[in-house]
């Protein structure tokens, strides 16, 4: 097994709960014993110690539960390997083998005071771990009655009675325990009974007597912030927080508080420069310098952020800062090196679709279509529902006129009931080429009710009415409220002279439409409309030049617009 190799640097370790010393293991028969020994069985005690030890160093305890647990079937009597077997079992809630253990300790009439009372305690904690509170109440107030002055019982038991909101009761456990000795866990505890009861005066006075009792510890300063934050003073929150971080710069938790201060705070600016700082005092801390370059990254300091990811990356590496890393290359215009980033990303990774994402951007914009479409697809084929990816192709199929594909890959999530405003808006687009116009009023419908100041979607709906001839009052209403919030946009001035147009306000589309021909001049399909409204109203010359302009324009209409100007508009056009 790989931790018997282990063995060789363990081996200066004391070994009293075997009864035996390093020494009685002579060195240099350590290397060919671990070739010999298999499996557990065949280890002796000494070795299923060190193996022990030195799984628990590598973090593999159940490794260390197992050959803990061997040892103890070999030496039953080891008395320090059975305490630890113990703490183990209790840290991975294995109960049941944990109060096994108990029962064989307390059978033993060797055992200190202490260690008796503690393992009296053990039993009483995972009482509680298990949800029998009333059982483990009676047994700690049983335990308090012969251990009258035992400062961690009382801490248990105002555990116990805090978990039942029998906050009072736990109070008063405190109060008892404080006079025996002030600890500042119990001044802790005390605070935030008091912070739940909402007594915030006296949780300050029990949190101002844990300062002084631990004068480097943050949490009190923590809640001390966060109360004057409830008590809507600011300020007072802030200056905690900087005054505490001034005599201890190192202090993260602190550091965290106060950037989240001031980023609630609007104060990006600040917040950058306080993870700076930080960063200087504790250069190697992951926690700071993410922070401090995902700050640079929303401030839109690419290149700090970039930097900063590079001292992220080679501390702590993980598919999150590449990712960001890539973001600010791409964001300074450095595709080829961001493009290169985003592909080595672990497919895995939750930030693996997104990364897709961003390369079918780069690859629409190198012009390769079906590059993007792969992978979008590719992102779809593992989520079906990824909006992103959606809307991003959506948008590719309304540049390729596949305007019945685009609404039969968007048709299974239309039932969703929240779908970004574009998708639907590009879904209307395309209904609205089919000439299936009750879907396109289904869609934009949906658009204005999640953004109800959505311009585009008031004129394009206006618009569709006006081409149907059908509801003009909403459609003039509708184009009312996008003019107030675009006044000049010459398109939805175009779209409300076309209402005019449709229910026969001949001049008063005419005025309109000039108005719209001020800020857009070179649209071919505004002049044809205006020619229109002009022969409506009698002005057959004008009404011409406005036609031919149109054809000089390069409408896509000009053979129709041809027939206009030879024979002017029928009655049903």
């Amino acid at each position: 097994m790989r931790l018997l190799a282990t063995l060789l640097l363990g081996l200066m370790l004391t070994i009293t709960a075997c009864g035996k010393h390093p020494q009685d293991v002579q060195p240099e028969k350590v290397e060919s014993a671990i070739k010999q020994q298999r499996n557990m069985a065949d280890m002796q005690p000494q070795f299923l110690y060190l193996a022990a030890q030195a799984a628990i160093k590598d973090g593999e305890l159940g490794m260390a539960i197992e050959l803990l647990s061997a040892l103890l079937k070999k030496d039953p009597e080891a008395l320090k390997p059975r305490f630890q077997l113990l703490d183990l079992l209790l840290d991975s809630s294995q109960f049941d083998q944990a109060t096994k253990h108990i029962s064989a300790l307390l059978q033993r009439d060797d055992l200190p005071a202490e260690k008796h009372a503690g393992l009296k305690l053990a039993m009483i904690r995972i009482q509680a771990a298990q949800g029998q509170i009333d059982e483990a109440l009676i047994g700690i107030n049983n335990f308090l009655n012969t251990h009258p002055s035992h400062l961690h019982a009382y801490d248990i038991l105002s555990k116990l009675l805090a978990s039942q909101n029998r906050y009072d009761e736990a109070l008063a456990a405190l109060d008892k325990a404080i006079k025996i000795k002030e600890l500042p866990k119990f001044r802790l505890l005390q605070a935030q009974l008091f912070i739940k009861k909402n007594h915030l005066q006296a949780a300050k006075t029990s949190l101002k007597q844990m300062q002084k009792l631990a004068p480097h510890h943050d949490t009190p300063i923590l809640l001390l912030s966060s109360i004057a934050l409830k008590e809507g003073r600011k300020e007072q929150a802030e200056s905690l927080l900087r005054s505490f971080l001034g005599n201890n710069p190192a202090a993260l938790r602190i550091t965290q508080a106060l950037g989240q201060l001031l980023l609630q705070d609007k104060r990006p600016v600040e917040a950058i420069l306080l993870y700076r700082d930080a960063a200087k005092n504790s250069p190697n801390q992951p926690e700071i310098l993410h922070a401090l370059s995902m700050l640079y990254f929303h401030h839109r300091d690419y290149a700090e952020a970039e930097k900063t990811f590079l001292q992220l990356i080679k501390i702590k590496p993980d598919d999150r800062s590449r990712f960001y890393l890539a973001a600010s290359l791409e964001a300074q215009d450095r595709m080829s090196e961001a493009r290169i980033i985003y592909q080595k990303l672990d497919p895995s990774s939750s930030l693996a679709a997104e990364a897709q994402l961003r390369l079918a951007a780069m690859d629409v914009m190198n012009n390769d279509i079906p590059m993007a479409v792969k992978r979008l697809k590719g992102i779809l084929n593992n989520d079906p529902k990824h909006l992103d990816a959606l809307l991003m192709l959506s948008t590719i199929r309304l540049n390729q006129a596949k305007h019945q594909l685009l609404v039969d890959e968007t048709e299974a999530i239309i039932a969703t009931a929240k779908l970004p405003p574009q998708l639907l808006f590009n879904r209307a687009v395309a209904f609205e080429q089919l000439k299936q116009y009750e879907q396109v009023e289904k869609m934009l419908m949906r658009v204005m009710k999640a953004k109800p100041n959505h311009a585009e979607a008031m004129n394009f709906l206006a618009y569709t009415y006006a081409i149907q001839g059908i509801k003009l009052g909403k459609a003039e209403a509708l184009l009312h409220r996008a003019l107030i919030l675009k006044p000049d946009n010459g398109y939805y001035l175009d779209s409300l002279a076309w209402v005019y147009y449709k229910n026969g306000q001949f001049a008063k589309a005419i005025n309109t439409q000039a108005k719209a021909l001020k800020h857009i001049d070179d649209d071919a399909v505004m002049h044809e409309h205006y020619g229109d409204m002009l022969w409506r109203h009698g002005d057959s010359a004008a009404a011409r030049q406005a036609w031919q302009l149109a054809i000089t324009l390069k409408s896509e209409r000009t053979i129709l617009i041809k027939e206009k100007i030879a024979k002017g508009l029928t009655s049903s056009q």
